[in-house]
């Protein structure tokens, strides 16, 4: 049974969000809103502080071995960001890229809230330090902090969702309460600017299910432009934003896509990792989703090259036929995608993480894919397959 976009709660504030979100909105049409709408809650429950820590304590001592020269061919491992957390950048490029859009000193907590209750439910906050990522703290839905009040309006943390009426102004009540919380644990930094990054729950949901570099970049251009595409307001938003990605977001998404990955990654395609404490969780809690989302992605859809990702064509969201039609497909140029068979490998292994040496302009039927893998793992466990043409030149 495919469920239909009319199934969805009226009541549900991002309910029209939904086909905006190319993974959320084919587990949806598998497994419908009452499996969804039952189980968001643990779904977002599950992630805790002992998986966060894995990921971002290993970004940060990735960006300090870098720093000291403890990395070997810098230019061919990919770490871990804590801006935006669960993101990826080059190790060798990533101070002066997060210098470029951050600043020299930087405070963002990250905020997800739930789509149904629309309350907080987390908030992950990170520091950059010329540059560099130096410290994180979580906070899960359980946590006392939740419940601080806003100074003037009274509201309850968890409650600004509610009594807001978009991204923009629960971001600016947010750091009203925010800041003084940042100012008593790390005087340090009490100077330092401040941002939030508000993201509905479903928004943060479709993004963790996309592997490829380019899908993940064009991903979020879709979630911070979507008031371009015609919806009301962002699915997710820096408050306040970036003077850099604000300017880049009204390039367009073709645009937009190839300016990141190319600071990223000098363009190069690189498939995110997942850890095995990630997929353990998912598959004991959810093996509905894990699935859907993960086993259907690999074994029966693929990964697409990049110059894909580029030409893909998005429904017409400013049309409302194409909500009543349900007209929700994406329009992908033809050829092969990048799938377990063209990899030479099985899903588990598919999961360690690699960078390619695929761009823009690699041909989709381009012949034994596994000769182009570059390095694959993470940050100071990763792993030489070998190195790009011109860094052998060198």
């Amino acid at each position: 049974m495919l469920y239909l976009f009319n199934d969805i709660p009226e009541s549900l504030r991002t309910k029209q969000y939904f086909p905006l979100g190319r993974h959320l909105w084919r587990i949806y049409k598998a497994l419908g809103w009452d499996y969804l709408g039952a189980n968001i809650g643990d779904a977002i429950g599950t992630i805790n502080y002992d998986l966060i820590k894995i990921r971002l304590n290993e970004a940060i001592m990735t960006a300090k071995s870098t720093m000291d020269g403890n990395i070997s061919n810098p230019e061919i491992v990919i770490a871990d960001t804590l801006f935006p957390p669960g993101g990826a950048i080059r190790a060798d490029l990533q101070q002066g890229v997060m210098k470029l859009y951050y600043g020299d000193s930087t405070d963002c907590t990250y905020i997800s809230i739930r789509d149904d209750t629309q309350e907080v439910c987390l908030m992950l906050n990170a520091h950059l330090e010329d540059g560099i990522p130096v410290d994180w703290w979580f906070i899960g839905s359980d946590d006392e902090l939740l419940e601080r009040r806003h100074i003037k309006l009274g509201y309850k943390l968890r409650d600004i969702p509610k009594k807001s009426k978009n991204l923009t102004e629960m971001g600016l009540k947010f750091i009203d309460i925010l800041r003084d919380i940042r100012n008593e644990r790390t005087p340090q930094w009490s100077n330092s600017p401040y941002q939030t990054a508000a993201v509905w729950s479903t928004g943060a949901w479709n993004l963790g299910f996309e592997f490829s570099s380019y899908e993940g970049i064009a991903g979020l251009y879709d979630g911070v432009a979507a008031k371009l595409y015609g919806f009301p307001d962002h699915w997710y938003s820096y408050v306040p934003w970036p003077p850099l990605i604000q300017t880049a977001i009204y390039s367009g998404r073709k645009k937009f896509v190839l300016f990141s990955v190319g600071l990223m990654a000098e363009n190069r395609l690189y498939f995110q990792h997942l850890e095995e404490e990630w997929q353990d969780s998912t598959k004991t809690n959810f093996p509905e989703v894990w699935d859907v989302g993960i086993v259907q992605q690999w074994e029966k859809m693929g990964i697409p090259f990049p110059i894909q990702t580029l030409e893909c064509g998005l429904p017409n969201y400013k049309d409302n036929k194409t909500f009543k039609t349900e007209k929700f497909e994406w329009h992908y140029p033809e050829g092969p995608w990048i799938t377990l068979d063209r990899l030479q490998m099985d899903l588990s292994k598919a999961l360690e993480g690699y960078y390619f040496d695929i761009n823009h302009e690699t041909d989709p039927n381009v012949e034994d894919i596994p000769s182009l893998i570059i390095s694959s793992g993470i940050g100071r466990n990763t792993q030489i397959v070998h190195l790009p043409q011109k860094n052998q030149m060198e």
